[in-house]
């Protein structure tokens, strides 16, 4: 086994990409042979073309004159005579022609041989090519052909992408890059057809943020989402290769009924196919229709059994205004406000409703094919599970659990029908066990997962990923978008290089390896959980440092990223704002409100002086983060001002909808302890906390057993055991919980072996420093072979009538693994193992993205995708030969050595599993973790759902955990080295930890860090920074 590469800072690792992410480069800043210079150019484009080619071009001049400076006129034209009708026009030297295949102007050129289109025949494709004399006038000229409308957009887009104007130049403000020089390069380039046949996003609970934001920008209480708006939207589909929009719907009552993408603008609709942009309706807006033009108060109820003739109506009247508007027609029909559909045999309901809504179809179609889909979501779900099985031209859609994991994926044939599979995703929510609407919580490399199974699986036709109100999910939606047109580009070995193009593209690349390896770090912190999900007893403040450790991180990130904010050009400084420096320090404010929530909590009930301190910095957070919030709404004169107005701060107390956002954040649950009061004369004024320790709780209150003139019995401060396997530091706090005005003078007694070290030795405490931490290390090369006792320290504090003294307590036991063990260690009571970090490996292990090595199916690292690991997850690969052979997927295995020194009658181990779901009926997920050479023993991960179809019975309780975590008891234990082995059926089952339990594993939401792997220097692993 050996290291992968460390990709940041290590280059671009696909020859000649531009910033058009992971697209092959055809614009380079220096000339080579037979280039073109493109400053200038002129751009030719047919009159006969698509409005939406027009549109293109007309952008692509206005991308080109904020890039260079320089003007870049638009020509229409449409044949080689039309061009230089006037023989006095001068030729030109240089010239961007754009069209698509069946244009007259592209025509022109490929019946004379200039052009070869047959290359291009797929959906959405494009070609470049650099092309001397390809039409009378006209010398030189870089030629983008598109297979169809949206081809040649994608191409004339990508173009001013790779010479320097973000996707997001409006609806993130990134600034061209300025080139005074451009050059087309002379070889030809092909692109497409994209892995997805539609994607694009879903605008999904809109309020408060984006209807808030664009009501407020034109100074009104409420402003309809018109063609202005839409127009933004349409461009930065496009510029990001997407071409499917579900409109936003959500229902309002200040004023009612809410968005309606129809009837808003009238002009929405045409716009839409203007651009190329496919318009559907979300899952529970049958026939073009929104949810909020149904009134009930005219039309009656939303139910097809008491009300099938309005209902009818209502859908033929979405059908009839669509038109000629390139549309995809959502089918079926579910209850009012997202609700189940109502009648007590929804199945037979859906089959009429099915036959219905055709009906319709042909009443205005005929026999053509239209475009329709159906969307499995919730309840339907089980409808679908249970046999309920639409036309075959109709595209079934499979959606996530709104959560982020994909729940169905096709199996059998089902990828074959006609209309194909696709995937609703989400990037935010709002719904139970906890809504999450405020910001980009979506980890990078587990919607690489969820996505790229869907790819494996042929659930190819859609992909509509519900991103709220746009901002801020500008990194994952362009991620999803850039895997939705190549998904065969992409590897979890790759992100760290994928966001150092995305980061050279957003601010130039001075600083793109740093902005890359902070936007990896925070996605795996978001990763662990989402933020809404976090409260003040999700970190354990007592154990493993967790929310210690967690919030340093955070502080580590925020810190990085407001540096790179001073040193930011003015220019870009509102764009990094929105893309770095808000999400990332608002969401350290937001874990260090949180964190700060609980450590006040612990402080108080230990009656520490800092509990107060700890509680003040909590409000000065919690006003911090809305300083935030005013900084964004201040940018550029207000043009964002409310789009982060989403509350997300919240108690943790039961009440109804706890599930749903707050309307208002608050900060709950503070507590403060009397300041100039002393703590009973028994127990003294200074406190002493041994890490993981509840003794300062239990002195918390009066104890009778505690005597002011004796060591603590019961309650006294004792350490983790130390063993050389285990933490090379282990700390004790001291503090003050008295009058903080009497400073206390402490000091530690002579420590009795001479191999043991406590920094520092004496101090004060008082109002400057109410607490202090002193570190404990052992040199174990000096400790006697075998030492198997408890060291005792003590320590003196005054003033008082008489010194007080108690001790600090430290297990030491100095056992030593065998000479020549490779593996892990029992230290403290228990072993936590990373994944990746196996020894051993049958058949050898792959890499995450192999295909196939002679049928081989086996275990292969994941890296970057981890809630409880830092160094990623373990799965069989490659995935279709897994899940096609199951007799070779059960027998690959992987296994771990381990060294015990405490024998256990039943030792259980608690597994870690990167949250999914079973996505194939007929291949429910299953594992098997054994000891030494017991056999296989396969148990399945997730329980079977009430309704086939339905989420199994542990999501409600687990989902937001990120992880499923899975108890395991390996029976009878001896002494010395063991092999634990892990064995799975299922690529879709991803290993991140196993942490085994001899009797030292302490709550905790991460679980243990991983322990000591000794005696092996090449590990599976990945640097994150």
């Amino acid at each position: 086994m050996r290291f992968p590469r460390s990709f940041i800072g290590s280059g671009i690792i696909f020859s000649r990409i531009g910033f058009a992410l992971l697209e092959e480069a055809f614009i380079s800043f220096t000339p080579s042979i037979e280039s073109l210079n493109i400053v200038g150019a002129t751009i030719l484009v047919a009159t006969d073309d698509f409005v939406g080619v027009h549109i293109a071009a007309n952008s692509l001049a206005k991308d080109l004159q904020e890039i260079t400076e320089v003007e870049s006129e638009v020509k229409n034209v449409t044949t080689n005579s039309t061009l230089l009708a006037n023989t006095r026009v001068k030729s030109l030297k240089s010239a961007i022609i754009v069209g698509s295949v069946n244009s007259s102007l592209i025509r022109h050129l490929s019946t004379n041989d200039v052009i070869d289109v047959s290359e291009i025949q797929g959906w959405e494709m494009f070609k470049t090519s650099v092309i001397s004399n390809p039409m009378r006038g006209v010398e030189k000229a870089l030629v983008i052909v598109g297979s169809d409308k949206r081809g040649t957009i994608f191409g004339i887009h990508t173009l001013a992408e790779q010479c320097g104007q973000s996707p997001y130049h409006w609806f993130a403000d990134i600034p061209a890059q300025r080139h005074s020089a451009i050059f087309a390069e002379s070889r030809r380039t092909i692109h497409g057809p994209p892995t997805v046949k539609y994607r694009g996003l879903f605008i999904n609970d809109e309020e408060p943020a984006l209807t808030t934001w664009w009501s407020a920008r034109h100074n009104s209480t409420h402003y309809p989402l018109n063609t202005e708006f839409y127009a933004h939207v349409f461009d930065l589909l496009l510029r990001l290769k997407a071409n499917y929009l579900w409109p936003a719907m959500w229902k309002s009552w200040t004023p009612p009924p809410g968005n309606i993408f129809f009837t808003d603008d009238p002009g929405n609709m045409q716009l839409a196919d203007d651009h190329g942009i496919v318009i559907s309706t979300s899952h529970h807006e049958p026939m073009q229709r929104a949810t909020n033009e149904w009134n009930e108060t005219e039309t009656g109820p939303w139910d097809w059994t008491k009300n099938k003739e309005n209902v009818t109506k209502f859908m033929d009247e979405g059908i009839r205004r669509m038109g000629a508007n390139e549309s995809y027609i959502t089918l079926g029909m579910r209850g009012p406000g997202d609700s189940a559909l109502e009648g007590s045999n929804a199945i037979e309901i859906l089959k009429e409703v099915f036959e219905v809504e055709r009906g319709i179809f042909k009443k205005y179609f005929g026999e053509k094919k239209v475009n329709q889909v159906w969307t499995i979501y919730k309840e339907v779900a089980t409808y679908y599970a249970a046999g309920l099985n639409p036309p075959d031209e109709v595209t079934i859609i499979m959606p996530d659990d709104n959560h982020g994991q994909v729940q169905r994926l096709p199996t059998g044939n089902e990828s074959e029908r006609e209309g194909g599979v696709g995937v609703y995703f989400h990037f935010e929510y709002f719904g139970s066990p906890k809504s999450y609407k405020w910001s980009n919580s979506n980890n990078l490399p587990k919607v690489l997962k969820e996505l790229t199974h869907a790819f494996l699986r042929n659930a190819n036709r859609i992909w509509v990923i519900n991103v709220g109100d746009i901002k801020p999910m500008e990194l994952p939606f362009n991620f999803a978008m850039d895997i939705a047109w190549n998904a065969s580009r992409f590897s979890f070995e790759m992100i760290p290089t994928y966001l150092q193009l995305y980061a050279e593209r957003e601010f130039g690349p001075e600083h793109a390896e740093e902005i890359a390896g902070l936007l990896l770090e925070f996605s795996h912190l978001i990763g662990m959980r989402r933020f809404e999900m976090v409260h003040s007893g999700t970190y354990s403040i007592l154990n493993y440092h967790e929310a210690e450790t967690v919030l340093a991180r955070w502080t580590s990130l925020a810190d990085q990223t407001k540096a790179l904010y001073t040193i930011m050009s003015e220019e870009l400084k509102s764009a990094y704002y929105q893309l770095m420096f808000y999400p990332i320090v608002s969401g350290a404010t937001y874990y260090s409100i949180a964190i700060g929530i609980g450590r006040n909590h612990q402080s108080v009930m230990e009656r520490r002086n800092s509990a107060n301190t700890i509680a003040q910095q909590v409000l000065v957070d919690f006003d911090y983060d809305y300083d935030l919030i005013e900084g964004f709404d201040s940018l550029l004169n207000g043009k964002w001002k409310h789009i982060m107005s989403q509350a997300k701060i919240d108690a943790v107390t039961e009440q109804p909808r706890n599930w749903a956002n707050p309307s208002r954040d608050m900060a709950a649950n503070l507590s403060f302890v009397q300041l100039r009061q002393n703590m009973q004369f028994s127990q003294g004024n200074m406190g002493i906390y041994a890490e993981g320790s509840t003794s300062p709780i239990n002195q918390g209150r009066w104890a009778e057993s505690i005597d002011a003139s004796m060591p603590t019995e019961g309650y006294g401060a004792v350490l983790p055991v130390m063993d050389p396997y285990g933490p090379a530091v282990r700390t004790v706090d001291l503090f003050m919980r008295g009058d903080f005005r009497v400073p206390i003078s402490w000091k530690l007694d002579a420590i009795p072996v001479d191999w043991l070290s406590i920094a520092p030795i004496s101090g004060t405490l008082s109002q400057d420093q109410y607490d202090q931490r002193l570190n404990v290390t052992i040199d174990w090369d000096r400790v006697p072979k075998g030492t198997n006792e408890t060291i005792e320290v003590g320590i003196t504090s005054e003033p008082s009538p008489y010194p007080y003294f108690d001790l600090i307590r430290i297990p030491v036991r100095n056992h030593r693994v065998t000479e020549g063990f490779n593996g892990f260690p029992e230290t403290a009571g228990l072993i936590s193992i990373e994944a990746p970090h196996f020894q051993h490996s049958s058949p050898p292990s792959l890499s995450s993205n192999s295909t196939t090595v002679n049928g081989t199916v086996a275990f292969a690292p994941i890296y970057y995708l981890g809630t409880r690991s830092e160094s990623g997850s373990l799965a069989l690969r490659p995935y279709l030969s897994s899940r096609s052979s199951l007799s070779s997927s059960t027998a690959a295995y992987v296994s771990y050595s381990i060294y015990v020194f405490t024998p256990q009658p039943a030792l259980n181990a608690t597994i870690y599993l990167n949250a999914f779901l079973d996505t194939d009926p007929q291949l429910l997920s299953q594992f098997s973790l054994t000891l030494d050479d017991a056999p296989a023993t396969f148990t399945r991960v997730l329980g079977d759902p009430k309704n086939a179809g339905d989420v199994p019975p542990e999501w409600m309780g687990e989902i937001t955990n990120q992880v499923w975590t899975k108890k395991v008891s390996l029976g009878i234990v001896k002494n010395g080295q063991h092999r634990l082995v892990w064995r799975t059926n299922s690529p879709e089952v991803y290993l991140e930890k196993i942490v085994l339990d001899f009797g030292g594993v302490r709550e905790s939401y991460l679980g243990p860090p991983e322990t000591t792997l000794v005696g092996q220097s090449e590990i599976h692993t990945v640097r994150r920074s």
